[in-house]
């Protein structure tokens, strides 16, 4: 009997998940962050075994990373899964591909948007991959975007601003008060901390709120351009076009999918779209991905 682990490492999380050939899962773990770039390396590490404490010996691993960037940052990957199941078969891929590898069979493109965001599909020679390019220079549609767009508002708005984004706020930093919030963001990494203040611009945004509404529109709108940037580059110009959503974004407020749903339609009048978010958790296409392995083997 074979075991097949897989790992998804993300920039605010990790989760593993062994199962055998009959598909029973014999352990599932989590822990912190493990971003091949961005987290230091000792943590890194120290995530992962975390994750990974009690985890059956497998024969075949897949990790799939944020931060996996070029073959260097591979092949960190891939001596890190071998360091942490000594003797198995191992994979290292950016962890968009476990996105990918959770959707349906028929799906064209694959678009994550959580902390940071990307589109994807799957080519004859691999993976191909549009946007990402972390918070400075892309990342359209991002949590992050949105929380920056909430935060901003409430530091110029602190008055009139919903009770909603002020609970919330209040309940992230420990305060109202600027000189404090400014400080914890540049000190907590921003990403990851202002990406939890997009649930609640969802719930402006619901309930109206205009600052609320123009970042749903220019930032969808944004996304919706990065994914017709990779239809052009990538896939068939008519047709069909089957998209999955993974990430956070998706089930923080169905404003969200709505409104790009709705600008991805305008800007493809003529194609026929089918919109879905995954079922299942891209750590489910790791533990695919490590089945794939185990066929060259």
């Amino acid at each position: 009997m074979s075991i097949y682990v897989g790992l998804d490492c993300g920039g605010s999380s990790s989760r593993v998940l062994a199962v055998d050939d009959g598909g029973n899962v014999l352990f599932q773990g989590q822990s912190g962050a493990a971003n091949l770039v961005s987290t230091p390396e000792p943590r890194l590490r120290r995530n992962l075994q975390h994750a990974t404490r009690g985890c059956e010996p497998a024969n075949f691993v897949c990790g799939c990373f944020a931060g996996l960037v070029n073959d260097e940052t591979r092949a960190k990957g891939e001596d890190i899964l071998r360091q942490m199941f000594p003797g198995s078969s191992v994979r290292a891929e950016p962890d968009y591909t476990a996105a990918f590898y959770s959707s349906p069979m028929d799906t064209d493109v694959c678009i994550i948007a959580g902390t940071g965001s990307l589109v994807c599909s799957r080519g004859e020679s691999g993976m191909n991959k549009t946007g990402g390019r972390g918070y400075v220079l892309g990342d359209a549609g991002s949590g992050f975007h949105f929380g920056r767009d909430a935060l901003i508002h409430f530091l110029d708005h602190p008055n009139s601003s919903s009770q909603a984004l002020r609970h919330a706020v209040i309940d992230l930093f420990g305060t109202d008060q600027e000189g404090a919030i400014v400080s914890a963001v540049y000190t907590s990494g921003p990403p990851q901390v202002l990406a939890r203040l997009a649930k609640v611009l969802g719930t402006d945004a619901k309930d109206g709120e205009a600052y609320a509404l123009e970042s749903i529109d220019r930032n969808q709108s944004a996304l919706v351009e990065v994914v017709a940037q990779h239809v052009e580059r990538y896939l068939k110009p008519s047709g069909t076009l089957a998209i999955s959503l993974a990430g956070g974004i998706w089930k923080a407020a169905p404003v969200f999918k709505d409104r790009f749903q709705e600008l991805l339609a305008a800007r493809y009048p003529d194609r026929i779209l089918i919109v879905n978010r995954l079922t299942k958790p891209p750590l489910y296409g790791a533990v695919e991905l490590a089945k794939e392995l185990s066929l060259g083997n």
